[in-house]
C-alpha cells in the first residue's frame, strides 16, 4: 500500500538556502533537500484503488498560480512528532488550495487530517533528546533565503519503501491554470 500525501514542490533556490541551516542541533536527522516540500494534505497508507480515486479528484481542482511566502524557522515538539521547519505564511490562495485538496480527498472516500493547517517545510526530524537544544538553535537562526516562490502546480507524492520521512517520489503533478 502506498503512503501518499499532496504537496507543493520547493524550487532549487529555496532548497539551497535551507541546506545552509543544517548542523548544530544534536540528534537531528536532516532532511535531504530533494525531499523538501510544503504538505497540502496527508493521505496515509491506502490501497491502489483509493489512490487512483484520490488522483482523479485532485485532477479536478481549479486554482490559479500563486506565491508562497516563507517566514522564519520554527519547531514542532508535541505529540505529533518533533521537527524543525521554516514556516510558510497561510495566505488565502494557499489556504484555498489546502481546502480544495481536502474536499477532493473526501470525494475519494478519504478522511482528511483534523489538525489545523500549518504550512511549513520540514528541514530536520528530531529525537526527544534534541528538545533542550531547539530553543537556542532557533534563536541563532534566521531564514535568509528567497522569501517567496511561485507555485504553478501541486503533486501527489508517495514515500518510497523504508522508514518514514523520505525519500519521496512525485507520482502525479497537477498544473494550476485557473
Amino acid at each position: 500500500m502506498p503512503r501518499l500525501f499532496v504537496a507543493l514542490s520547493v524550487p532549487e533556490t529555496v532548497r539551497e538556502a535551507l541546506t545552509l541551516c543544517q548542523g548544530g542541533l544534536p540528534d537531528a536527522r536532516w532532511i535531504d533537500p530533494s525531499d523538501y516540500h510544503v504538505t497540502l494534505a496527508f493521505i496515509g497508507d491506502v490501497d491502489a484503488g483509493t489512490a487512483d480515486r484520490a488522483a482523479e479528484e485532485l485532477e479536478r481542482i481549479e486554482a490559479a498560480p500563486f506565491d508562497v511566502a516563507l517566514e522564519t524557522y520554527g519547531a514542532f515538539l508535541g505529540d505529533h512528532g518533533h521537527s524543525v521547519h521554516v514556516r510558510a505564511a497561510l495566505t488565502p490562495p494557499l489556504e484555498e488550495l489546502h481546502h480544495s485538496c481536502n474536499g477532493a480527498l473526501r470525494a475519494a472516500g478519504i478522511t482528511p487530517e483534523a489538525r489545523n493547517y500549518a504550512p511549513h517545510i520540514t528541514v530536520a526530524r528530531l529525537k526527544r533528546s534534541s528538545e533542550p537544544y531547539v530553543g537556542p538553535w532557533l534563536d541563532g537562526r534566521a531564514y535568509a533565503g528567497p522569501k517567496t516562490f511561485r507555485v504553478e502546480s501541486f503533486g501527489l507524492f508517495s514515500a518510497k519503501a523504508g522508514r518514514g520521512g523520505g525519500p519521496y517520489d512525485e507520482a502525479i503533478r497537477f498544473p494550476l491554470t485557473g
